[in-house]
């Protein structure tokens, strides 16, 4: 019948919910180009601030076991990260570096009851500082509304031991607004994050990110930066750069690669993962938004279902009009058969004389009464000498020739009948001339009995025996 959207079906399903757009595009760029401006290189400087009084954030002791997240035992109230983010496809990969400086000589003369610590193992507190990395993947989704579903963070942003964390949902990156970038990691009952990218222009943005504990039921830190794009040599030269200026200890240096760093090696999403492990990545994974089968619409389904019923009325009434026919044939044939036993039928009821067709009622009239009733009728059309008829031809016959529904036929109604018999005379007359002599003299026979049956009885000799 046709494809969906076409003159006699509904709409595309698509049409009405994005879902289901088999032409929604499968990158993101395509989606929209504003997702350039987040791509590239770009250098942060990050401000912390103690999120209780506003002040800047201050360092905190190390303890071995526990998770350093928003306190560690470096100068937390500054920090310098260098971003790169990477559009591919479907596909964001979000790699980030966070160098901390050295902590202030104040912290480090601050004695801590064992097992915190003033630095990590392998390091000296006020002289070495620290750098993070931190993953983000996320892809685009069959839902097609423009979001990326963030289905892994690494590193810092994990929050956990292994470095690894699989978000299972309720995380995502998407834009707001022209120029406004948002990141909302969500670990359900734990922790909630919130990072906004807003672009001056193509090539400067200022950050703001709220990090809250929710089983503490408080903001845990609180961040702004200014972020400004630079080259890839720029990157690589900073990253350098802040190795030597914080005295990075070997162990924990930051990388020269875009994926992963060594301390989190085998973190960085396979592809099973990105294709229906931890994302469902629309370039490798089908949409369980299918259109459905076209559907008429509501105007043309009652239009068809119009149509199939005249189409139905007129070949029924095509087939009763030629059931009818065939049956006002039938008897009409039958009829003149019957009248043919008595009289010699010619090719047409004008014919055939007054006077004859007089004797043929009057033969039919058994009770002389002036008129055939339909008894009278059907003991003549059921005779058996002419072929049997049935029951609801006679009745078909009797309503067509008792013109006035009297209940009788009187001789102007017999007449009126057999002059509606044109064909039906012709047709037995031609059945008579192609008779063979045995037939002819059989049917002569049966003219002669009926005649006969029929004869007057003899006057004289009915005097004759009466006078005797």
């Amino acid at each position: 019948m046709g494809a969906c959207g076409s003159t006699l079906m509904k709409p595309c399903l698509g049409e009405t919910d994005v879902r289901y757009d088999a032409n929604y595009p499968k990158t993101i760029v395509e989606t929209d180009a504003r997702w350039e401006k987040l791509t590239g290189y770009f250098k942060v400087n990050v401000t912390s601030f103690d999120p209780v009084d506003g002040g800047a954030a201050q360092p905190g002791p190390y303890i071995e076991s526990v998770i350093q997240t928003h306190s560690s035992p470096f100068d937390a109230s500054r920090t310098i990260g260098f971003y790169n983010h990477t559009v591919d496809g479907s596909r964001l990969i979000v790699n980030r570096y966070y160098f901390k400086p050295p902590a202030p000589f104040g912290f480090c003369q601050i004695p801590f009851e064992p097992p915190a610590m003033n630095a990590q193992p392998g390091s000296t507190c006020g002289v070495n500082g620290q750098v993070d990395f931190a993953g983000v993947y996320a892809s685009l989704t069959h839902d097609n509304d423009g979001t990326l579903k963030i289905g892994r963070a690494t590193g810092s942003y994990a929050n956990s031991e292994d470095g690894i964390w699989d978000t299972g949902g309720g995380s995502y990156t998407k834009l707001t607004d022209d120029s406004t970038f948002e990141f909302t990691f969500v670990r359900q009952d734990e922790f909630s994050s919130v990072q906004s990218f807003v672009f001056f222009d193509d090539d400067t943005a200022a950050l703001s990110a709220v990090h809250t504990m929710i089983p503490m039921q408080r903001i845990v830190s609180a961040n702004t930066a200014t972020m400004v794009r630079i080259s890839e040599e720029e990157f690589l030269a900073g990253i350098e750069e802040f190795n030597e200026a914080f005295q990075v200890p070997q162990p924990i240096e930051a990388p020269m690669t875009s994926d992963e760093v060594a301390k989190y090696e085998g973190t960085f999403p396979a592809e099973d993962d990105w294709c229906g492990g931890v994302m469902s990545d629309v370039s490798c994974t089908p949409s369980p938004y299918v259109e459905p089968d076209a559907q008429m619409k509501g105007g043309f389904i009652a239009l068809f279902v119009i149509l199939g019923v005249l189409l139905f009325s007129s070949v029924a009434l095509y087939f009763h009009r030629k059931a009818v026919e065939a049956q006002k044939k039938r008897y009409k044939e039958h009829f003149i058969r019957g009248i043919a036993r008595n009289i010699t039928i010619s090719d047409s009821a004008g014919r055939v004389s007054p006077e004859q067709l007089k004797k043929e009622f009057d033969h039919i009239d058994k009770d002389k009464g002036g008129t055939i009733s339909k008894d009278e009728l059907k003991t003549f059309l059921k005779s058996g000498k002419v072929g049997d008829i049935s029951d609801k031809d006679v009745e078909a016959m009797w309503a067509a020739i008792d013109i006035d529904n009297s209940g009788e036929v009187d001789f102007v109604e017999f007449i009126a009948f057999l002059g509606s018999c044109g064909d039906e005379f012709d047709s037995v007359s031609k059945e008579q001339k192609a008779m063979s002599k045995a037939d002819k003299l059989k049917y002569a026979s049966q003219r002669l009995s009926t005649k006969c049956l029929v004869m007057p009885p003899d006057n004289d000799k009915s005097a004759g025996q009466e006078n005797a």
